[in-house]
C-alpha cells in the first residue's frame, strides 16, 4: 500500500481501519491537467484520483457525482472557511471528491502528478453530505466507547449545521499546516518549534508530561489504543478537560490538534454553534463538558487570529 508522508498519516477522521485487500478494477479520472488557481474552490469537485483507491486498497468503493443541491451544499460549506484557508486552498487544493464506501470520514493527501508544487486532494465519505455536525461527531465519539452493559448514553451537541462544514474546516487546516508549516518544519525530528506546539507537544505524537494521562493514552485513535467502556468515559473527558486540546481526536497528534482547534473555534466563536459533550443515564444528564470554554483551550485562541486576518 502506498505510504503517506508522516505529516498526513493521522488525517483519517474516525480512526477506522480500511477494509478490503485490493483496489477496484477501475476508477476513471480525467488525465491530469494544468493547475488553474483561478478555478473557484466549489468547481474543483470531481472523481477521486485512482491513487486514492490504490492507497487505501478499498473494496467496492466508488466516486459519487453530486446532485445540484449537493453542489450548493458544498459551495455553502466552503463559504465558511477562514480567510487564510481560502487563500491557501486557492493555491494548493487540486480537487475535492466524495466516495461511497469509505470507512472513514475524510482524507487529505498530496497530489502525485506534480511534485514541483504542494497540491492536495480532499476526499470525503459521501454520507457526510446527509449528516449534521452533531450527528457526525456523536457517531465518531461513540465509536471509541464500548456501550455493552452500560446505561449511559454519549452524545455531542454541536448544532444543526451540515457536517460538511466541520469536515472542510478540519481538512483545510491540514492543507494550511502542510503548506505553511504551522506546527513544525518538515524534518526527520519534527521538533515542536511553533506557537501551536511549543510547550504542548514533545514531538508529533506525544504531548508534554503535564498534558499526558494513562486514560487518554488508551483512547481508540492512539497508536495502541482501544475502545473504552462507556462507564469510564466521564474519566476520559475529565482528563481531557485538564489539557489544552479541543477534542479527544485533537489530543492524538499535533496535526489533528491544530485542525480540531481551528474547526471548533470557527464553529463556536465565529458561527456561534454549541459544542457540548454530554453523558446521560436514562435521560438524566450526569456529565457535561464544553471544551471551548476551558481556560487552557481558550489560552490558545490568540494563535488562531492569523486564520481570520483579511
Amino acid at each position: 500500500m502506498h505510504a503517506l508522508p508522516p505529516m498526513l498519516l493521522a488525517i483519517l477522521l474516525c480512526g477506522c481501519s480500511t477494509a478490503g485487500s485490493r483496489a477496484p478494477a477501475a476508477h476513471d479520472m480525467p488525465p491530469p491537467h494544468a493547475f488553474d488557481a483561478s478555478t473557484p474552490l466549489q468547481d474543483r469537485h470531481g472523481p477521486a484520483p485512482q491513487a486514492f483507491f490504490e492507497m487505501l486498497q478499498l473494496r467496492d468503493a466508488a466516486s459519487r457525482t453530486l446532485t445540484n443541491s449537493e453542489r450548493h451544499k458544498l459551495a455553502a460549506a466552503l463559504g465558511h472557511l477562514t480567510p487564510l484557508q481560502r487563500r491557501v486552498l486557492t493555491q494548493h487544493l487540486r480537487s475535492i471528491s466524495f466516495v461511497e464506501g469509505m470507512p472513514n470520514n475524510a482524507l487529505t493527501y498530496p497530489d502525485e502528478t506534480d511534485r514541483s508544487e504542494k497540491r492536495f486532494h480532499i476526499t470525503i465519505r459521501a454520507g457526510v453530505l446527509n449528516e449534521t455536525v452533531s450527528e457526525l461527531i456523536t457517531r465518531k465519539e461513540r465509536s471509541c466507547a464500548d456501550a455493552a452493559g452500560s446505561s449511559l448514553e454519549l452524545s455531542i451537541d454541536a448544532g444543526h449545521m451540515d457536517a460538511l462544514v466541520y469536515v472542510l474546516l478540519h481538512e483545510a487546516t491540514h492543507i494550511v499546516d502542510s503548506s505553511l508549516g504551522f506546527t513544525a518544519e518538515a524534518s526527520a525530528r519534527y521538533e515542536p518549534a511553533r506557537p501551536f506546539t511549543e510547550g504542548i507537544w514533545e514531538d508529533r505524537l506525544h504531548a508534554v508530561a503535564a498534558y499526558r494521562s494513562d486514560i487518554l493514552d488508551t483512547t481508540c485513535w492512539r497508536e495502541r489504543g482501544k475502545t473504552v467502556p462507556l462507564d469510564k468515559t466521564p474519566s476520559v473527558y475529565a482528563a481531557l478537560s485538564q489539557t489544552p486540546f479541543a477534542s479527544l481526536y485533537g489530543s492524538n497528534n499535533w496535526h489533528d490538534d491544530i485542525a480540531e482547534l481551528v474547526a471548533w473555534y470557527t464553529l463556536t466563536q465565529v458561527l456561534h454553534q454549541p459544542y457540548r459533550i454530554e453523558l446521560r443515564d436514562q435521560g438524566n444528564l450526569v456529565y457535561s463538558y464544553e471544551p471551548m470554554n476551558s481556560p487552557l483551550v481558550r489560552s490558545r485562541f490568540v494563535h488562531l487570529q492569523q486564520f481570520f486576518a483579511g
